[in-house]
């Protein structure tokens, strides 16, 4: 194996990217969730480690914000939660929480770790780690471990790269291989994808119930004498079970993280084709349980593609996480835009416009949020939650700053700016160092303005700018349009201090047809929903839970034209735009950044099905007036109406 490089796009440093804008205020607003979550009992007891999973999650949430943010207080919080990690070590480089034999809070550790060198250079990180590996290399024969924990073990090879790149031991190479072979193979289910319906339809209720009671009966370090003992020999035998195996791969969170294995593994090795495995399975995911919110659907398991299937907002931040990488490794633009769909649908659905309440679960199609009643094929609710650490809070955090990364690559000495948002960065460029700014609303506006504010010289360099999906970008330079593109545009310049630039996009509203023949409006990647009025109560059982219900009917199609380019179609009368000012909140309910007005049947016979959800049906029927109805963009809603039937005309 040779030593990995970057031989394809490098995320800038941590810090160097700096939001600002209506992107600053998103990441504020998410600080103010992490000081509630990180005020409550369970991440920390006495000093010790004592939250599992959540406290590196917490963690490496808390360092992507501090970083983004550039604050002092955030910073010394994350040093905070770091000491009980390394605390927990013992002589042999082994670490954990007390109470815990599953290997998943140290994966979790690891990659919060890793990120924390990133971001302080922190000496005692890497050294650290490489104890760690090194007992893991010594001790992995005889260490049992299985479900969750053993099909995420690729998710420390970021990790041993750093340290391998560092130090040069050949036998991290070689515990890398031992992970790879020891894990569930991603790599062929990316290659040949099996589970192109809802997990149900592979394993049982009975059979998941018991490989998952199986598993939590061993989990705790006290076990009944009564029970076999926990060895190696068990834990084989179970890992191969059909239903084992089945259980760990329909696991939304499981198949998110997985997607960046191929080419992050790949990077590592040495093997630049694997990265083709990681579109290839997201490829799948989308094509066969993708949903209009750019993310696929499993509550908390795979799903259908029916809007009213759930998606879960921790497997959304994983799966963002991954498109980054795979993003970073390939260039691949489909990957950005579900970059940007997740992010300015999935994440601000979940939260209440100041992040106050966070759902574990969102909808496409939501009339109702509560823990009264569990989604489809599902043990999960889609109440909000508040001033309670939950799967979906937890991961809020970590959101925003990695959408932050995405906003400028380096390659070959090349600027590529792959999204747009408000925001100052610091990059090194042929020989050069420079700062530059970004001014937009994107992607609630339709202007970009560049400026560079300092550069050591006068470099020439090359910038390559993407085109959202939908979307045809122009390049204007001293008032005259320099370039167009649909996909991307690139342009070679001189860079000196106070050079500027400006990018126009044209984004039409479009409507893109679902894998059921149904159709979702979007502005770019920002997916429109009916403005559905809501009101907020608290459970009477538990103030931590918030439910919320529709207060009006909702039950409308948009008129679309005939015509039509594919599987995209336009309105058959043209939308007339509300613009308001993009405030404090941009995914704000009561003011929005912007409405559409749209021209809209009613729907007679769509209506709540038996178990409260709005399930569109197969034959719906149409009023013979129209009347023009407001839409918003989805992640300005706290219930929503995003899919629709189509009506042509």
């Amino acid at each position: 194996m040779a030593k990995s490089v970057d031989k394809n796009l490098r995320k800038l440093p941590l810090g160097a990217i700096r939001p600002e804008g209506w992107l600053q205020n998103q990441m504020l607003a998410v600080c103010t969730l992490q000081k509630r979550l990180g005020a409550l009992s369970g991440l920390v007891k006495n000093g010790e480690w004592a939250g599992g999973e959540y406290l590196p999650r917490y963690l490496r949430g808390l360092v992507l914000l501090a970083s983004a943010l550039d604050d002092k207080n955030l910073k010394e919080k994350a040093y905070g939660m770091l000491l009980p990690i390394l605390n927990s070590a013992n002589a042999g480089g082994d670490f954990g929480p007390k109470q815990a034999r599953t290997l998943t809070p140290k994966i979790e550790a690891v990659k919060a770790l890793l990120t924390y060198y990133e971001a302080t250079k922190d000496e005692r990180i890497l050294p650290f780690l490489k104890k760690f590996f090194k007992n893991q290399f010594n001790t992995f024969a005889v260490s049992p471990t299985w479900y969750n924990s053993r099909a995420r073990l690729l998710e420390e090879i970021g990790a041993i790269e750093a340290v391998y790149r560092e130090t040069d031991l050949e036998w991290l190479q070689d515990l890398g291989e031992k992970l790879r072979d020891s894990s569930n193979d991603w790599f062929k289910l990316a290659s040949k994808f099996p589970y192109k319906q809802p997990y149900n339809k592979y394993i049982s209720s009975a059979a998941l119930k018991r490989t998952q009671r199986t598993v939590s009966t061993y989990e705790p370090l006290e076990i009944s004498p009564k029970l076999k003992p926990f060895t190696p020999e068990l834990v084989e035998k179970e890992w191969h079970k059909k239903a084992h195996q089945t259980a760990i791969e329909t696991d939304g969170v499981n198949l998110a993280k997985a997607v960046k294995y191929p080419a992050v593994y790949g990077r590592f090795v040495g093997d630049d084709d694997l990265k083709n495995l990681s579109v290839k399975l997201v490829q799948a995911l989308m094509r066969y349980h993708g949903t209009p919110m750019g993310m696929f659907a499993c509550a908390s398991r795979l799903g259908s593609a029916s809007a009213t299937s759930g998606v879960d907002v921790a497997a959304s931040v994983e799966m963002l996480e991954s498109l980054v990488e795979v993003v970073k490794e390939t260039g691949d633009y489909g990957m950005m835009d579900l970059v940007e769909r997740i992010v300015f649908n999935v994440i601000p659905s979940a939260c209440f416009e100041d992040c106050s309440a966070v759902q574990d679960m969102t909808l496409v199609n939501q009339i109702e949020a509560s823990n009264v009643r569990r989604l489809p094929n599902a043990d999960e609710d889609n109440a909000y939650y508040t001033k309670k650490i939950t799967r979906g809070s937890v991961a809020v955090l970590s959101a925003y700053p990695l959408y932050l990364q995405t906003a400028c690559m380096i390659k070959n000495e090349e600027i590529n700016f792959l999204t747009y948002t408000p925001c100052k960065m610091d990059l090194s460029i042929a020989g050069c160092r420079m700062t530059i700014s970004e001014r937009t609303g994107y992607p609630f506006r339709n202007t970009v303005a560049f400026k560079v504010e300092s550069v050591d010289g006068e470099p020439e360099v090359k910038i390559n700018f993407r085109a959202p999906k939908n979307t045809v970008i122009q390049l204007i330079s001293g008032g005259q349009v320099v370039a167009t593109g649909t996909k991307q545009i690139s342009v070679k310049c001189v860079l000196k201090t106070g050079s500027t630039f400006m990018i126009k996009l044209s984004i039409p509203l479009v409507a893109e047809e679902t894998r059921k023949g149904l159709v979702s409006l979007y502005k770019g990647n920002l997916l429109m929903s009916e403005k559905v009025p809501t009101e907020v109560k608290v459970s009477a059982e538990d103030r931590r839970i918030l439910h919320v219900n529709v207060t009006k009917r909702w039950t409308i199609a948009p008129i679309l034209s005939r015509k039509g380019n594919g599987g995209m179609k336009s309105l058959f009368e043209p939308e007339r735009t509300v613009v308001h000012e993009i405030g404090e909140r941009p995914f704000s309910f009561d003011n929005p950044p912007f409405e559409l007005l749209v021209r809209s049947k009613n729907i007679s016979n769509w209506d709540y099905d038996v178990n409260g959800f709005a399930e569109i049906p197969k034959k719906p029927s149409f009023s013979e007036e129209s009347l023009e109805r407001a839409y918003v963009p989805c992640g300005c809603t706290l219930l929503r109406i995003a899919e629709f039937p189509k009506f042509l005309k």
